[in-house]
């Protein structure tokens, strides 16, 4: 039946590399001239570069010729000139298409439109994603995600057009959440972020309920919004007996990766999208296994010009075939440019303190951030969110903390507490900014 073959797509999802390589070549070709005409922000980019797309004759030539761009050019592009994309635009003014924007945690957050046609093209992406995680006609998608993220109607589209239904939840309404899991009963939820993972929890806890029994009916859990730890994969396998893949990538681009049922990296799809991993702040590759920097360009997306974008995305790349088959790329995430600290020469990601304090109940909601004051600190400093049931403990609290991370990283470690909401309005529901900029004294 065709209900039970493993891919979604079995030709693009099992395309043997040299195949798929000729295919990139042959889609970037044809995008980059429709790019530099109609972005105005990657004409001026270009221009300034000397780069023509009569240049671009090759993939080679794309890599070494073809300039970056990243949300801080948007920004500056917007505000000299007033256009709300920053430049990206590439359809027509009076054509109808839908306005989202990015969720702002580095910063103040970008346009973004999409047309009917680029919403058939991301939805392929997802229904590849869903289909892997189990999604089935006559199956129920639970779909929590805010209406401004890009790819809102890509996933319930992608979702009907497996024959699926979709319920629509919002990021941390946990009571209606609830309501959901307990009469709809989903075969699969996505997104599960840390916050809701944690206010799930809780919420069922004080209602005296039984995940195994609440979540029997579902089939898989995706999780996105942040890393995934150990801690947090076991919640969901081993509290609640059923199944988490891990999702991570760029909302804005519409490019998500996810795990397959290996759980060994985090699958892209090479035939819509060209993934470059480089020494960060350059374009300089890397081989795959070392670590660098995700570049990405939508090679399909006809309303943004994203062409070597920088994610700011930190990690490293398999690209021989997975055991499930696919021969697609995959990614295994590190953390964020923007989120690296240096303490005594000593590069830290939040993901490693992640670790740490999921080994402390009071803690493992993982709402923190790393406070900066210099470029290289000799002490690391830390905002971590607490419940006011956890209060008189803090002191206590924080010598054992303090001592774990600094037995686990080797380093000077201090605490300073701030209630858990205050923290949370910091961002969007599903993530915080990892970093608090103080100023140097």
């Amino acid at each position: 039946m065709a209900g039970e073959q493993p891919y979604w797509n079995p030709e693009m999802e099992t395309l043997p590399r040299p195949q798929l390589r000729q295919l990139q070549e042959a889609r970037l070709l044809a995008h980059v001239p429709y790019v530099y005409q109609h972005s105005a922000l990657v004409r001026d980019v270009w221009d300034a570069a000397g780069v023509h797309p009569s240049h671009i004759r090759s993939l080679d030539d794309f890599t070494a010729k073809v300039p970056t761009i990243d949300k801080d050019m948007v920004r500056v592009f917007r505000e000299r000139t007033g256009d709300a994309f920053g430049g990206m635009h590439c359809r027509p003014a009076d054509e109808i298409c839908d306005i989202h924007s990015s969720s702002g945690t580095t910063g103040a957050p970008t346009f973004l439109p999409i047309n009917r046609r680029d919403i058939d093209v991301f939805a392929e992406s997802f229904a590849r994603h869903y289909w892997c995680a189990g999604l089935r006609p006559g199956h129920t998608l639970s779909l929590s995600l805010g209406l401004y993220l890009r790819p809102l109607q890509a996933l319930y589209t992608a979702a009907h057009r497996i024959g699926a239904h979709v319920a629509l939840t919002d990021w941390l309404d946990i009571p209606r959440l609830l309501h959901t899991f307990r009469y709809i009963q989903p075969d699969i939820h996505i997104f599960l972020t840390p916050p809701q993972a944690f206010g799930l929890r809780d919420e069922m806890a004080s209602e005296g309920m039984d995940p195994k029994v609440l979540f029997d009916p579902v089939k898989a859990f995706i999780w996105a919004g942040d890393a995934i730890t150990p801690k947090t994969r076991r919640l969901v396998t081993e509290e609640w007996a059923s199944v988490v893949h891990d999702m991570s990538g760029t909302a804005d681009l519409s490019y998500v990766m996810m795990e397959c049922q290996a759980h060994d990296g985090l699958h892209a799809h090479d035939d819509l999208w060209f993934l470059e991993v480089v020494e960060p702040g350059t374009t300089t590759p890397v081989a795959p296994g070392e670590r660098g920097e995700f570049l990405y360009t939508a090679m399909m997306d006809s309303s943004l010009g994203f062409v070597r974008w920088r994610s700011e995305d930190v990690g490293y790349i398999a690209t021989e075939p997975c055991i499930c088959g696919r021969t697609s790329t995959r990614l295994y995430f590190l953390g964020r440019v923007g989120y690296r600290v240096t303490v005594r020469d000593q590069m830290i990601f939040p993901v490693e303190i992640q670790h740490v304090l999921e080994l402390f109940p009071e803690f493992d909601h993982g709402i923190f951030q790393i406070i900066r004051d210099a470029g290289n600190m000799d002490t690391l400093k830390l905002r971590l969110g607490f419940r006011p049931q956890d209060e008189p403990a803090l002191e206590t609290l924080r010598t054992q903390l303090e001592q774990h991370l600094g037995d686990k990283l080797g380093l000077p470690i201090a605490i300073h507490f701030v209630p858990t909401e205050d923290l949370l309005v910091l961002g969007p529901p599903h993530k915080i900014p990892r970093i608090h900029e103080v100023a140097a004294a």
